[in-house]
């Protein structure tokens, strides 16, 4: 995982048992995973899904900047067994980095977002600060042994910060359980739901900006987001909108924070998803939408841009309130171009997405990395470690 998050986090977020389902499809598949927390003793009132899983998190209660900069050390004895490391974001390449160079274990970078492009997107940045992070980024490309990206726009944004990373790039997409996101028969009572955190990046004034303007009904699903330790983040920004926009009447429907199980009943009741963020790395509720046979109406850049087919499963659209609104009345004024792109959406989902396939192809990835760069023996490595610290 990454310092900032945490499974209490994706608990509270209603994605936790998302996460377990992929992590269980992964172990019926040979695998056993040590899922490495930086959140304290709490993490381990939650209950793993296979026996081939290990928490790993810091139960000793140290303080967080020494757990993090021990983490190798603390778990040393399972990172020497494993045969690659692995992380889920870019920010957490800086620990598996630290691990590699303690045990020379391989490690492989898997993410859906860039840290940068998050940050750009926020306007109190400070340009040394992006700098720091552009920097950070390029040294993690360069040094991972494998990079494996969710989407082709990131692996193109990899070689440009990094282009010695050509040859060790593999693009594996987010999965989507298509079984639990599915068409349901269902009453179509929003024209449009959104559906994520409350933050900035999500451009959701001029999202609500274009709702006004259209007319449309919209349900919005989600809250203010938190980290690790449970503290809000941005929470003035749900404030903002709500001050701004109240309820328009009725037309916006505030539906707050839902459960990952509970999530295709409520897709299933509107008519298209919007997602119009300033950035946006992949959007893996665009693919629960598709699965679901709901068009998507996204932001023309990033993860919508390489998921959505104009015209086939969607809409694409820039992240203004003008073209926001043109797309809105668009998508809503043809409802049989609605019922087809819904046919296409789930066809597409199936065939491309699916929570098994995605599981076989990353496990195979991972095993080749494996293959391709065996470790020694832990006596071998931690005489090699003790010697290198003198």
């Amino acid at each position: 995982m990454e310092p900032g998050s945490s499974l209490l986090q994706n608990d509270r977020s209603g994605l936790l048992s998302r996460e377990y389902k992929y992590f269980q499809a992964c172990c019926d598949l040979g695998m056993r995973i040590n899922l490495v927390s930086f959140a304290g003793r709490s993490e381990l009132d939650y209950k793993l899904p296979s026996p081939k899983m290990r928490l790993l998190c810091n139960s000793f209660g140290l303080p967080d900047r020494t757990y993090q900069r021990r983490l190798h050390q603390v778990h040393a004895l399972p990172i020497l067994r494993s045969d690659v490391l692995q992380t889920r974001t870019v920010l957490g390449m800086r620990y598996a980095l630290r691990a590699r160079w303690a045990w020379s274990t391989p490690v492989v970078c898997r993410f859906d977002a860039f840290w940068s492009a998050s940050a750009a997107a926020k306007p109190d940045t400070a340009p040394s600060m992006l700098k720091e992070i552009y920097d950070y980024e390029r040294q993690v490309f360069t040094s991972a042994t494998h990079i494996m990206p969710a989407a082709e726009h990131m692996a193109r944004q990899v070689l440009r910060v990094a282009p010695s990373a050509a040859g060790k790039i593999t693009i594996i997409p987010l999965f989507i359980d298509c079984e639990h996101f599915q068409p349901m028969d269902r009453e179509k009572r929003y024209d449009l739901i959104y559906v994520g955190t409350l933050r900035t990046v999500k451009n959701l004034e001029n999202m609500l900006e274009a709702v006004e303007r259209s007319g449309a009904t919209i349900a919005m699903v989600g809250g203010v987001a938190v980290d690790a330790k449970g503290d809000p983040i941005e929470p003035e920004v749900a404030a903002r909108l709500k001050a701004r926009f109240g309820d328009l009447d009725g037309r916006i429907h505030w539906l707050g924070t839902k459960a990952n199980e509970d999530l295709p009943a409520i897709l299933n009741q509107a008519r298209a998803l919007i997602l119009c963020s300033k950035s946006e790395g992949f959007g893996r509720v665009i693919l629960e939408a598709l699965a679901c046979g709901i068009p998507v109406i996204g932001s023309n850049l990033g993860g919508p841009k390489d998921i959505i087919r104009s015209g086939e499963t969607g809409h694409l659209c820039e992240p203004d309130a003008d073209s926001i609104t043109a797309a809105i009345v668009s998508v809503l004024s043809q409802p049989r171009l609605i019922d087809t792109m819904g046919r296409n959406a789930r066809k597409f989902a199936l065939e491309n997405y699916s929570q098994h396939e995605i599981a076989r192809r990353e496990y195979g990835l991972l095993a080749d990395v494996a293959r391709r760069h065996p470790v020694d023996s832990v006596a071998k490595r931690v005489v090699r470690y003790f010697f290198r610290k003198r």
